[in-house]
């Protein structure tokens, strides 16, 4: 997956009052090798009045004007070079050392950026608007693409809540290529903030599902459910037409793991809504290993989430038998549960001298009382 754009808090906590922030004059800069070859890590720090925000990024090494790779690896010499962007220039003095550089910036904004919106009936940005856009390379090919795909046209604001929410050239046109035309700049930032991304679409298409709408995508994206889980299912048995019903099994719990503690236990091919009861009530493998092991493996799922239900687990069943109440059934178990027979409640009926009682004569005495 792409380095993602790191964007301050505080361009998504106080968005109401990015129009009064006064724009930096400049700020600093750092370099560091890329993850990728033909690329560099900018980070980049500026703040006025009060706040700071940091920005950081991989970006092509084509974009400096004026930096090559002999600069980067000098030692202690000073280097001049610009950023230039669609929206504004980063006018960059420094130095490098091995490969890492760092140094201050001066911004200067485009006007002809502002003319050029104009040309395609984008209202101009503030100058604010204008910073964001030209700190996430959002410029008039974006603009370009987004009408080419016959999106609604964006306001400024708009556009520059695309460029501090990640929504940028390269998302729009792999979506594009996906065969998805979202139609609203709105949408484009919705799925980018819940993390709907190229490699994303392309898992759920690779597992069949193709041209979901954007709720779905966001839904699916929300709950965990992505090709791999798919995957996952589907190698278990569990195919469906729909994602509701794998959103349904995410959001329940039932994972791979699950499934196979319970396949382990003996209890395979069980239906999806088996499967949602039993991770509901929890009933999982371990528990039908213990509960098999101690003679109790019903064909009906349903005496044992009744059981768990009540409480009767292993220990219980080896404390009562430890008392001398061997191969009580499930309902005989249920039924001492519901009326708090223990084995230290036994032991003290006996010695009052009881002898050994029923379990029906322990539950009357349990309900009257006999302390």
């Amino acid at each position: 997956m792409r380095s993602a754009v790191l964007l301050l808090a505080s361009f998504l906590a106080a968005p109401i009052l990015s129009a009064q922030r006064a724009v930096p004059s400049g700020g600093q800069w750092l370099i560091e090798p890329g993850d990728h070859a033909g690329t560099i890590q900018l980070s980049v720090r500026y703040g006025e009045r009060g706040y700071s925000s940091n920005w950081s990024r991989d970006v092509p090494l084509g974009e400096f004007v004026g930096l090559s790779a002999a600069d980067m690896r000098g030692s202690g010499v000073t280097v001049h070079f610009k950023i230039v962007r669609s929206a504004g220039t980063l006018d960059c003095e420094g130095w490098f050392e091995g490969g890492k550089g760092s140094g201050h910036f001066t911004y200067q904004p485009n006007p002809g950026f502002v003319a050029e919106l104009g040309k395609r009936g984008i209202n101009a940005p503030t100058d604010w608007e204008q910073f964001q856009m030209t700190m996430a390379g959002v410029g008039l090919e974006l603009v370009d693409e987004l009408a080419r795909q016959k999106y609604e046209r964006p306001t400024a604001a708009e556009l520059a809540r695309m460029a501090t929410h990640g929504v940028d050239l390269e998302y729009v046109r792999d979506l594009g290529a996906r065969g998805y035309h979202v139609g609203t700049p709105q949408s484009l930032v919705r799925m980018r903030d819940h993390g709907v991304d190229d490699e994303f679409i392309a898992s759920l298409d690779n597992a069949g599902y193709k041209n979901l709408s954007v709720e779905d995508l966001v839904r699916v994206r929300d709950h965990g459910v992505d090709g791999e889980y798919i995957a996952d299912m589907k190698a278990r048995g569990y195919q469906f037409s729909d994602l509701e019903s794998l959103v349904r099994m995410r959001d329940h719990g039932v994972d791979p793991e699950f499934i196979e503690s319970l396949n382990s236990a003996g209890y395979k091919n069980l239906t999806a809504e088996d499967l949602v009861r039993l991770r509901d009530h929890g009933v999982d493998g371990d528990y039908m290993a213990d509960m098999k092991e101690l003679g109790y493996a019903p064909a009906n799922l349903e005496e044992l989430v009744e059981a768990r239900d009540h409480g009767v687990d292993a220990s219980y069943i080896v404390s009562l038998r430890e008392a001398g109440y061997q191969n009580l059934s499930l309902q005989e178990l249920r039924r001492a549960r519901d009326h708090g027979v223990t084995r230290g409640f036994i032991q003290r009926v006996k010695a009052r001298g009881y002898g050994n009682p029923s379990l029906d004569e322990v539950i009357r005495l349990r309900d009257r009382g006999l302390e």
